[in-house]
């Protein structure tokens, strides 16, 4: 072989190489409320989806190529089929999905707790929470409640209301909130459940998502068979009634 047609081979077989390395079998879209990327400290729950998601892919023998977006922009480019799906979005059972969409029912990612924060000397639960004057939540969920609502763009703010009693209580999920509660000056702050809320993904509802939905399902069966959903996500433990 000349010198000239080695180097030609080379450089065919990086061609294809880079093709296929670059070849995915789907697009997954994962919502952030803040732009981040992939390839963070896998402390948030965007990287623990991203982990999902590749274990997933493990599972099935598969590559899905991960794009991290704007909450509201992922919902859209889904729904306009330049996503095959989105995750994650909290289910509620009073409301439809979003336009241009459709859950995955089959596929159980777990469940959320959604908590009432509180403080110690007015503590509120799921059935007095309801009396309660000012609640402050957290955009998008406003459906969730069956008494007015308030919403709040900074949680941290609002969990501070509720402490110096601007505010009765805040009700968000426990994964954004129970880690503040390592601070001491929050050991006035009561936790209580509201509701268990389950975590969906989603597919374009005017779209043949028939193998999306088949990679969904029979992923998130086999990667929780073997426990690793669980040890990623952590969303179907049992709530714990502890307090600061």
């Amino acid at each position: 072989m000349s010198r000239l047609t080695a180097i030609i081979w080379v450089l065919v077989v990086g061609i294809i190489t880079s093709f296929h390395a670059e070849a995915y079998d789907r697009v997954a879209s994962i919502g952030d409320s803040s732009p981040a990327s992939a390839e963070g400290d896998g402390a948030s729950v965007y990287n623990k989806l991203v982990d999902v998601i590749h274990a997933m892919d493990r599972a099935r023998h598969s590559s899905t190529k991960i794009v991290i977006r704007p909450f509201a922009r992922s919902l859209k480019e889904t729904a306009d089929g330049r996503a095959d799906f989105h995750i994650p979005l909290i289910q509620d059972d009073g409301t439809p999905a979003p336009e241009g969409l459709a859950y995955v029912m089959e596929a159980d990612f777990g469940q959320t707790q959604f908590i009432i924060y509180s403080r110690k000397l007015a503590p509120l639960d799921a059935n007095t929470v309801t009396g309660a004057k000012t609640i402050e939540i957290e955009p998008g969920h406003e459906s969730f409640f069956p008494f007015p609502v308030k919403v709040t763009h900074c949680v941290p703010c609002s969990l501070d209301k509720v402490l110096l009693g601007r505010a009765d209580a805040l009700i968000v999920a426990a994964n954004v909130v129970d880690p503040l509660l390592s601070d001491p000056k929050y050991k006035a702050i009561h936790r209580a459940l509201y509701k268990m809320f389950p975590i969906r993904a989603l597919v374009p509802a005017n779209a043949d998502s028939t193998t999306t939905r088949r990679y969904l399902i029979d992923g998130v069966r086999q990667i929780k068979g073997t426990g690793e959903l669980w040890k990623i996500l952590q969303t179907d433990a049992p709530y714990a009634d502890w307090q600061p």
